[in-house]
């Protein structure tokens, strides 16, 4: 019979596994990077190839990734994410010069990779306990308790705009008899460590920024994003990667605890 392994012995057989998968994302990211911005090179027109301002920039982006979110994150969370980062990063990076450069579509990777990151580390455990906690014939009140309760009965996804305006609801006491808006904070009160982070103030006032600039909901649907309006979301939910403040990396906490 073989001997149990000592709890130094497992620690060093678990780092190294972490450095084997640290290893392997770290490729990935870089070749997701290279391939993302070979793609945007040949897509893009000959007018619009001129602007790119680094051959390098796969290379750049990459790094920044690694540093910012660390190892033991990019381990565990979904590469999709990754990968709408790297996009709008690419794309953000290049064209900042051309003054005729579309932004909406920078803005949609970014927009993209927060859907991911709610309905990963938000909806989908939601969704396991309202389903536990409620008899969905309840009736909703108002249209944003409508919004929950789709959420729930039809697996709806729940977007940015209607988290904003729930926690809001939620942290000023406001409409919090209405059943759908009370479940989710029955929610948040049993994984406090979601509400810690969504209720916590800079977060909130973050949220708040970016959702009165509509980037993430009638301009986005417009189409008409100017550079500095995404200049100034981009700040709100990657803060080039400076601050862990931002949207992006606060949320993704979620997934640490």
């Amino acid at each position: 019979m073989k001997a149990k392994k000592t709890l130094q012995e497992e620690n060093i057989e678990l780092k190294r596994k972490l450095e084997i998968a640290s290893e392997w994302m770290k490729k990935e990211v870089k070749q997701d990077s290279k391939k993302i911005a070979k793609s945007k090179i040949t897509n893009s027109t000959l007018k619009e190839k001129t602007c790119f301002l680094n051959d390098n920039i796969e290379e750049i982006v990459s790094d920044k990734i690694q540093d910012f979110f660390g190892e033991l994150m990019l381990v565990n969370i979904p590469a999709k994410i990754i990968r709408n980062i790297i996009s709008a990063e690419i794309n953000y990076y290049n064209f900042r010069n051309n003054p005729n450069f579309d932004w909406f579509s920078v803005i949609s990777s970014y927009h993209k990779a927060l859907d991911i990151i709610i309905e990963t580390y938000i909806t989908s455990e939601f969704r396991t306990f309202a389903r536990k906690n409620i008899d969905l014939k309840t009736r909703y009140t108002d249209s944003l308790d409508k919004s929950i309760f789709l959420i729930i009965e039809n697996n709806y996804s729940l977007s940015a705009w209607r988290l904003f305006h729930i926690i809001k609801n939620i942290k000023e006491k406001e409409n919090i008899n209405w059943r759908y808006v009370e479940l989710f904070n029955q929610y948040l009160e049993k994984f406090s460590y979601i509400k810690n982070i969504l209720l916590e103030d800079e977060f909130c006032n973050n949220f708040e920024k970016i959702i009165e600039t509509e980037v993430l909901w009638e301009k986005r649907h417009s189409g008409q994003i100017s550079f500095v309006e995404t200049r100034e979301a981009r700040k709100l939910l990657i803060w080039d990667f400076k601050d862990k403040n931002c949207l992006i990396y606060q949320l993704m906490m979620i997934w640490e605890v």
